[in-house]
């Protein structure tokens, strides 16, 4: 009795083990059928997975992997029929795949009973890879949660493809992936979903990652200055400003927020020593004479300031920034004559001083008549023309310029 109790036992255990390796082939057979059946493949592959006697082999996870590849396969063909896919369904599948790749990959190499590794599935599982790689298909799936705004998604996606490469499978083998421009392209998308979400850390570092590589390195540093200034980090603003003027010299926006941000913190040497640097540099730069004119504006060196804006205008007539900040300039000066002439008892003096002052705001008035033709939308510059219309009693210029601007 003892000894059937045994036999009966092993037979059970036999059973057992029997099914849990069935559930694998058919999880297999299900999903390479010319008609698969997907559900049933997943059901039955899921089973082998939470298994104790199959939960731990690479078969499984392979097996799992290629289910889901298939899966995305499917709709990979329906495009080549002519018929549309569905996307998200592809990108999902597309990336459990990867992730039971990876799984199968890792317990692919666990040595054996004897100590030794022979890996099964290693090849196969790295051309599945590369081929999720070359055919962008997860990286189109994290376009498709992008244009859903599903950001957190989309970031899932485009770093599961760009750290392709990476992988030891690839990096080390005799064929490894180039990192390109495209690639650049999905990592800068990738920051650009994380600052969306606020991740200003992630955002941070992947620009930081990407800026050198040759993709919209301009706008990358704006960003990372963006994110810098939002987060208060002075010393990698700061850094990002000047590492931005030194590689992109002709955009005004580092070198001008670097001086603003020197001068108003107390380093006005500093920052005019970049300044003139620049102007010594490019002195057929228009914007540099404008920035120029601008702190000497902040500096209350009015007459300067005049001068630098001349200078710039000699050099591009259509600057509208500057023919608008000489009309201020001269309007400022304007102002303070009016204000004279009001504390004039003398009404003799009084009328010529308050003369002079009406002659100084004419004066103003073709600078942003001009300003306004070069830059029909700038709002200041209109609201200023507007209230020297209205001061000269020019009243179809001033109804004018007051639809423009009930308009923007």
């Amino acid at each position: 009795m003892k000894r059937l109790f045994l036999t009966v036992t092993v037979a059970c255990c036999i059973f057992a083990v029997g099914n849990a390796r069935s559930n694998i082939s058919t999880a297999k057979d299900l999903a390479l059928r010319e008609s698969p059946d997907f559900e049933g493949a997943k059901e039955a592959i899921n089973a082998a997975l939470q298994d104790p006697e199959t939960k731990d082999k690479a078969e499984t996870w392979y097996v799992a992997g290629l289910v889901y590849e298939k899966i995305a396969e499917a709709e990979t063909n329906k495009q080549m029929l002519g018929r549309q896919p569905d996307v998200a369904t592809q990108g999902e599948a597309a990336l459990k795949s990867y992730e039971y790749y990876l799984l199968a990959y890792e317990k692919d190499f666990i040595p054996n009973a004897k100590g030794k590794v022979r890996p099964k599935y290693a090849r196969k599982i790295e051309e599945s890879i590369r081929y999720y790689y070359n055919q962008g298909i997860i990286v189109n799936y994290g376009i498709h949660v992008y244009n859903e705004r599903n950001y957190e998604r989309a970031i899932d996606a485009f770093e599961t493809h760009t750290a392709i490469p990476d992988l030891e499978m690839i990096k080390n083998s005799k064929n490894p992936i180039i990192k390109d421009s495209i690639y650049n392209q999905i990592k800068y998308y990738t920051a650009a979903c994380a600052s969306i979400i606020e991740d200003n850390q992630k955002a941070a570092a992947i620009y930081e990652e990407i800026k050198d590589k040759g993709y919209e390195g301009n706008r990358i540093h704006q960003f990372l200055y963006d994110i810098y200034s939002r987060e208060k980090d002075t010393v990698n603003f700061v850094r990002t400003l000047k590492e931005g003027h030194e590689k992109y010299p002709e955009e005004q926006f580092f070198l001008g927020n670097l001086i603003n941000y020197l001068i108003f913190n107390g380093k006005v040497d500093e920052g005019l020593a970049y300044l003139d640097e620049a102007i010594k540099n490019n002195p057929n730069n228009a914007e540099y004479y404008y920035v120029k004119g601008s702190v000497m504006e902040v500096l209350d060196k009015l007459d300067d300031a005049v001068t630098f804006f001349d200078k710039a205008l000699s050099i591009n007539p259509n600057l509208s920034a500057a023919w608008g900040r000489k009309g201020a300039i001269i309007m400022k000066t304007a102002m303070k004559m009016e204000e004279n002439a009001a504390n004039i008892k003398d009404p003799q003096l009084y009328n010529k001083e308050k003369a002079n002052a009406d002659a100084k705001f004419k004066e103003a008035l073709p600078l942003f008549e001009k300003a306004v033709e070069l830059n029909p939308e700038d709002i200041d510059n209109l609201k200023l023309l507007r209230g020297l219309y209205y001061r000269f009693k020019d009243t179809e210029k001033y109804e004018e310029i007051n639809e423009r601007i009930n308009a923007l």
